[in-house]
């Protein structure tokens, strides 16, 4: 009677632990990624003047006439 093989030496044990695997290597590199390349400091104008309901040129709501 042969001995059995080690689990190492079952094909299915590495399609079942591969992508777990590569999902953890994925993220370090993402993690590497995004430590080593932050984002551009975006920031915009604010608005001078206030914008009274129904008033501006880009409202929702159109004016009441």
């Amino acid at each position: 009677m042969q001995s059995p093989k080690p689990w190492y030496r079952y094909p299915i044990v590495w399609w079942v632990l591969m992508p777990p695997g590569l999902a953890v290597i994925a993220g370090m590199i993402a993690l590497a990624l995004i430590l080593t390349h932050p984002d551009a400091d975006v920031r915009t104008p604010h608005p001078t003047a206030a914008v009274v309901y129904g008033q501006a040129h880009n409202s929702v709501v159109p004016p009441n006439e």
